[in-house]
C-alpha cells in the first residue's frame, strides 16, 4: 500500500508542472499605478501646482489548447498638471489601448518559453489650456494620436506552484525581431486540471525555517554607475553610487523587525564640479501570513532621510530632509533553509519634504502603486 502510494506521489509530482499550459488553465496579470505629486512655495507671488498620475495595465490569456494560448490586454494611463498660480495652466494627457495576441509554449518541468504575437491599438490624446491673468486671454491647445501596429513577443515563465509564476518577456514591433528591453513581473495562474488537484489533496505544506523566532537577516542592494563624456574638447564624467543594507530579526514566527540605511551618492566632474549625498534611516516591520515556502507578508516601513549639495570648493550644503512612511505588501518565497526571496506588490506610501531656508517650505508627496512587476530582493537567514 506504501509502495503504490509513493508512486502515485511521484507519477503526480512528474506531471504537476505539465499541467500549467494545458486546457482549462488562464492566467492574470497586471499593473496599478496612482501617483500625486503637490508643490507649494511661498515666493512673493507664491506658486501652486498638483500633478495627479495614474496608470493601469490588465492582460488575460486562456490555453485553448496544450501549450497554445489566446490573450487580451487592456491598459490606459492620465496625467494632469494644474498650476494654479502665478500662471495658471491645465495640462491632460490621456492614453488608451488595446491588443489581441496568440503564444506558443515550450519546456517542461517549471520552466516554459515562448513566442508569439498580435496586433494592437493605442489613442493619445493631449489637453492644454493656459490663462494669462494681465490680459484675461485663454490659450487652448488639444493634440489627438493613435497608432495601430502589429508585435511579436518571446519570454519566459518559472513557475513557483500552481498558481504563482515569475515571467520574463520583450515585445517589438519590429520584424525581425529586435530586442528594445526586458519586462519582469508576476503571473497569477487561474482553472486546474485534474492531476494538480489530486496533488494538491496528497501533498501537506512545506514548511521554511527562515520565518523561526530567534533569526537573522542580512540584505543589501548596490549599484555602481558612471560615464563619461567629451564636448568642445573639454572632458565631463559622473560616478553614481545607490546602496540600501538591511539587517532583521525574527521577534516571534513569521514576524520580522528590522532596519535599512538607504545611501545615495553622486559626483560630477567638469567645469563646475558638483557632489551630492543622500543618507537616510529606514526601520520596518514585516509578517508572514502562512507556513508554506511561497507566502504572502504586510509590513510597515519609518523613512527619514536628508540631502546635501556640496558645488566646487564651497562647503557642503544639506539642501532638505524627507519624513515618511510606507506601507507594503508582496510575496515571499523562501530559498532553501538560508534564502529569503521577495517581491513588493503594492505599496501605500507618504512623505514630507522640507527645505533648510528661511521660509522652511516643502512638499508634501502621496503615492499607490500595484504592479505585477516588482524589484526583486534577496535576504540571507543565520
Amino acid at each position: 500500500m506504501k509502495t503504490a502510494t509513493l508512486f502515485l506521489l511521484v507519477f503526480l509530482l512528474a506531471h504537476l508542472t505539465r499541467a500549467q499550459t494545458e486546457p482549462g488553465r488562464a492566467f492574470w496579470s497586471g499593473n496599478l499605478q496612482l501617483n500625486t505629486t503637490q508643490l507649494a512655495g511661498d515666493y512673493p507671488n507664491g506658486y501652486t501646482r498638483r500633478s495627479p498620475q495614474l496608470g493601469l495595465a490588465i492582460n488575460h490569456g486562456a490555453f485553448l489548447q496544450n501549450n497554445w494560448m489566446l490573450g487580451l490586454s487592456v491598459s490606459g494611463s492620465y496625467y494632469k498638471q494644474i498650476n494654479a498660480n502665478p500662471l495658471p495652466l491645465d495640462q491632460r494627457y490621456q492614453r488608451g489601448g488595446l491588443s489581441v495576441f496568440v503564444r506558443k509554449y515550450w519546456g517542461n518541468n517549471h520552466w516554459r518559453i515562448y513566442a508569439g504575437g498580435g496586433i494592437g491599438g493605442s489613442l493619445d490624446q493631449f489637453r492644454q489650456e493656459v490663462s494669462d491673468p494681465t490680459t484675461s486671454l485663454l490659450t487652448e491647445n488639444e493634440t489627438n494620436t493613435y497608432q495601430i501596429a502589429p508585435f511579436t513577443q518571446i519570454g519566459g515563465v518559472y513557475f513557483l506552484n500552481s498558481r504563482w509564476g515569475l515571467e520574463l518577456t520583450t515585445t517589438s514591433t519590429v520584424f525581425p525581431f529586435t530586442f528594445s528591453g526586458l519586462t519582469a513581473g508576476l503571473v497569477y495562474m487561474t482553472g486546474a486540471t485534474e492531476s494538480e488537484r489530486r496533488i494538491l489533496d496528497a501533498t501537506p505544506p512545506t514548511v521554511g525555517s527562515q520565518a523561526r523566532a530567534g533569526r537573522f537577516t542580512v540584505g543589501a542592494s548596490v549599484i555602481i554607475s558612471g560615464r563619461t563624456e567629451s564636448l568642445n574638447n573639454r572632458d565631463y564624467s559622473a560616478q553614481n553610487l545607490m546602496a540600501a543594507p538591511a539587517v532583521g530579526f525574527f521577534v516571534a514566527n513569521n514576524f520580522l523587525v528590522g532596519i535599512s540605511v538607504p545611501i545615495t551618492w553622486s559626483k560630477n566632474d567638469g567645469p563646475d564640479k558638483t557632489a551630492e549625498t543622500t543618507l537616510g534611516f529606514a526601520p520596518y516591520v514585516r509578517t508572514y501570513l502562512s507556513n508554506t515556502r511561497l507566502r504572502p507578508f504586510v509590513g510597515a516601513t519609518f523613512t527619514y532621510s536628508a540631502y546635501r549639495f556640496q558645488q566646487n570648493d564651497f562647503p557642503s550644503e544639506e539642501v532638505n530632509h524627507t519624513a515618511g512612511g510606507m506601507l507594503n505588501g508582496g510575496l515571499a518565497y523562501l530559498l532553501g533553509k538560508n534564502f529569503i526571496a521577495e517581491a513588493n506588490v503594492l505599496n501605500l506610501s507618504f512623505s514630507k519634504q522640507t527645505q533648510n531656508n528661511d521660509l522652511k517650505n516643502g512638499l508634501w508627496l502621496q503615492g499607490v502603486q500595484f504592479t505585477t512587476s516588482p524589484a526583486i530582493s534577496v535576504q540571507y537567514v543565520f
